[in-house]
């Protein structure tokens, strides 16, 4: 039975072909000590049986088809406004791939009723390359971009007086810059402050992006390590291959144009250590090869309009 005392907690689930997923980390929820939640989930104009599939073991879920591929920030704001109509208190945008422990909820929620300033939290993530997914401790500079951000991060991860610099891996928690994407915990009030995610990205950037917002807003983000999270690792994202690493690099020049204030110069290093990573790629992978015009003119242009994607949503 429900505990009435328990904030309402609203989980955000985006599916895009990835069904088998989804019903792993539904039913790790379903494991969880806290029992005040409610999952949403957002189809973004799958093109497998995910629907059906879904439903069929999950009658009680419900299931919002956008009809389209949305991208990351616009289908997970379906879900989110819909949370917020049922009065949700909290709203944790998960991952589909990712599987909660049992304590998760409970020990964010305990968190954030202790932190009134706490809008936006996230837990530990687990997963193969931890370092992928660890929060980013500083506000962005040049050096920050390109050691927390861009491929030499596997270079400074392996030096961890380096990496502690950039990065907080400790075991208390912490106030941070920059929360993994893959499971954000918010105060539900945050959104009528700070709004929703920008739509203005299709995929990758959207946690920055909106950790930003948060900080303009006047409030935090922490990172609650008591609380942890399994991410298997872009399970979807993985499909699209360089069209990834090109959709990635469009929504980096919208970040770095709109949100952060950095030098011309320091633009165009990013920019240039951007070119050789694909240039590199290009030279062992046949798809990278038959996409690197439409790369070149996503770095040179600077312009943030999404690249065409099957099923995809033009800002």
């Amino acid at each position: 039975m429900t505990n009435l005392r328990e904030p309402v907690v609203h989980v955000v689930l985006l599916n895009w072909n990835g069904w088998r997923d989804t019903l792993e980390c539904i039913r790790s929820l379903e494991r969880m000590e806290y029992r005040n939640w409610r999952a949403i989930v957002v189809d973004n104009g799958s093109t497998d049986d995910s629907v059906d599939q879904i439903r069929r073991v999950c009658p009680e879920v419900p299931i919002l088809e956008t009809g389209k591929n949305l991208g990351f920030a616009a289908g997970n704001n379906v879900g989110i406004r819909q949370a917020l109509k049922m009065s949700a208190e909290y709203v944790f945008v998960l991952n589909n791939d990712a599987i909660v422990f049992p304590d998760t909820v409970a020990q964010l929620v305990q968190f954030a009723e202790q932190h009134p300033d706490a809008a936006l939290m996230s837990p530990k993530i687990h997963r193969h390359e931890a370092y992928k997914e660890w929060p980013v401790r500083r506000q962005l500079d040049l050096w920050t971009v390109l050691c927390a951000f861009s491929p030499l991060r596997r270079l400074v991860t392996r030096f961890p007086l380096w990496y502690k610099r950039f990065y907080y891996t400790g075991s208390e928690p912490a106030l941070v810059y920059f929360l993994p994407g893959s499971a954000l915990f918010f105060r539900a009030s945050t959104f009528d402050v700070v709004g929703l995610f920008d739509e203005n990205t299709f995929l990758d950037f959207e946690e920055l992006i909106i950790a930003e917002k948060v900080r303009a807003a006047g409030y935090f983000a922490y990172f609650v390590p008591q609380a942890g999270v399994r991410h298997k690792g872009s399970a979807s994202g993985s499909k699209l291959r360089a069209r990834r690493y090109i959709e990635n690099a469009r929504s980096e020049g919208y970040f770095l144009s709109r949100y952060v204030s950095l030098s011309r110069g320091s633009v165009w290093v990013i920019k240039f250590v951007r070119f050789m990573t694909y240039g590199l790629r290009a030279l062992r992978y046949k798809n990278y090869r038959q996409h690197f015009s439409e790369f070149a003119s996503v770095l040179l242009s600077g312009n943030s309009a999404h690249l065409s994607q099957p099923n995809d949503r033009r800002a």
